[in-house]
């Protein structure tokens, strides 16, 4: 259909091949039958074709939809699934009719749209994963608001906190990927056709009515960057990278976790395997392929911006090797959201490990040189130099802090102050004490009992609040593609 025009011969086959889109394409099928039907509706009421012509194409529009994309022949000459859906309409009704489907239209606009169809669903798909990970972050924090367990910085034990408040940064970090996630949705909810090639079309269209069948909320701006841009794709791929990367976080935290060295958390058989050698061995899989998928996504994200960053206005062939690593790194952060849901439901804690090993470290040591501030009349500096060189000198000593005594504290401050300290043994020991560290930061935002479930609660109305957002974005596409189809079916009669 395309080169009997212009060209004398056929295209080389290997240049076909090497061409062609088709195999991505499959997944478009649906929003390209979509696209074309409410084109031809839109060209019928415009007058811009006839009624006759246009019920004939949009009976094989209809019956194209219901048979499904293997009533299509997706041979590589054809170069995309555009073309062969043209086909099959064209084969259905005449040469003569079929070839007014494209009537004031281009590939151009059509495969950016069909693009931005197809995305918004799975964005919406991705979105409704990530908030059944929050809720499975959630579930398990509520559950242990009162687990001990060191913080880190540096990988190093830091300070005594929960397991909630751990489970609670991921959740929280996750809630702005959602963020994100929504700001890209509205970026992809617009509609570039009547954008045709690039400058529009002299036919008397209405870009607005298509829009609207289409379930789009607004038009792109400019006819030129409707079709040459693909900055809502770069957009969805940025998000998806950085929330990759915070799933790589959380995984590499279960992969730590369930560790002989760290042994805070039991992976289930379900999301472990073991060597095909060492009988012993129970590997966390699933945590390690979601961190390594990580890498995948972002490496996406690089090459379509290597793919974008050198080309001149408007419509290059380029484009479409971005819409591959498009659909990868959709696919591949979808797969992983879900299956990272599923283990972090399933994973046990190990509470006395965990509360073990904020015992053994020296995590209250800020809490003491607080103590010492509060209660001695220490300024903050000398108080960390004081608590310091207690610590250096129990650790050389091989006390662990159960077993530090009020004079180790004294002779601390005699080295570094040359002086003891006005401090009642009262008030030192509850600041040895793990629960009472943890329960006096009670700040918003805090590990404190209190302050956790208020941060719990928040989290579940986040959650609320966007599921009801997915569900309404849902059924306002589903509801436009049922009213276009229902259309579709009746002027096709």
């Amino acid at each position: 259909m395309l080169r009997r025009g212009r060209f004398g011969r056929p295209m080389d086959a290997m240049a076909s091949e090497y061409t062609s889109s088709m195999q991505v394409d499959v997944r478009l099928f649906s929003p390209v039958v979509q696209i074309n039907a409410a084109h031809t509706v839109m060209l019928a009421e415009r007058k811009i074709i006839s009624p006759q012509d246009a019920a004939a194409i949009l009976r094989a529009l209809c019956d194209l939809h219901a048979k499904g994309i293997k009533a299509l022949e997706l041979r590589p000459e054809l170069e995309d699934i555009h073309m062969a859906v043209e086909e099959f309409v064209v084969a259905t009704t005449s040469e003569e009719v079929g070839g007014k489907l494209h009537t004031a239209k281009s590939r151009n606009d059509q495969v950016a749209a069909a693009i931005r169809v197809a995305l918004r669903l799975e964005i919406l798909e991705i979105r409704a994963a990530l908030l059944e990970l929050v809720g499975s972050l959630t579930a398990l924090a509520e559950k242990n608001v009162s687990t001990v367990m060191p913080g880190y910085t540096h990988l190093q034990i830091a300070q005594p906190t929960t397991f909630a408040h751990h489970l609670a940064a991921h959740a929280w970090a996750f809630i702005r990927d959602l963020e994100r996630l929504e700001l890209v949705y509205v970026q992809a909810n617009s509609s570039p056709m009547g954008a045709c090639a690039l400058a529009g079309t002299s036919f008397p269209v209405d870009p607005i009515r298509v829009a609207r069948l289409l379930g789009f909320k607004r038009l792109s701006e400019n006819t030129m960057d409707a079709v040459g841009s693909r900055d809502f794709a770069l957009h969805t791929m940025a998000a998806l990278a950085i929330l990759m990367s915070d799933l790589s976080r959380l995984a590499e935290e279960l992969v730590l976790w369930s560790s002989a060295e760290f042994d805070t958390i039991e992976m289930p058989d379900e999301f472990s395997s073991t060597s095909s050698i060492m009988p012993q061995k129970k590997n966390p899989v699933v945590a390690e392929i979601a961190r390594a998928k990580a890498g995948r996504v972002g490496g996406a994200l690089l090459a379509a911006l290597t793919v974008m960053k050198a080309l001149p206005q408007s419509y290059s062939l380029d484009l479409q090797e971005l819409t591959p690593m498009l659909w990868d790194a959709v696919d591949q952060t979808k797969s992983s959201v879900r299956i990272m849901s599923r283990a972090i439901g399933a994973i046990k804690p190990k509470v006395e490990n965990m509360r073990r090993r904020a015992e053994e470290s020296f995590a209250v040591a800020t809490e003491l040189a607080d103590t010492l501030v509060r209660d001695a009349g220490l300024a903050f500096r000398d108080a960390h130099s004081v608590v310091g060189r207690m610590v250096a000198s129990a650790t050389e000593a091989g006390k662990s802090p159960k077993d530090l005594s009020f004079e180790d504290l004294q002779s601390a401050c005699r080295e570094v102050l040359n002086r003891d300290i006005q401090l009642s043994e009262v008030k030192f020991r509850p600041a040895l004490n793990l629960e009472r560290c943890v329960e006096a930061r009670a700040l918003p935002g805090a590990p404190a009992p209190k302050a956790m479930r208020a941060q719990i609660n928040l989290l579940k109305r986040e959650m609320k609040i966007r599921k009801k957002l997915v569900r309404a974005e849902k059924r306002a596409i589903l509801k436009a593609e049922e009213k276009l189809l229902k259309l579709a079916r009746r002027m096709s009669r």
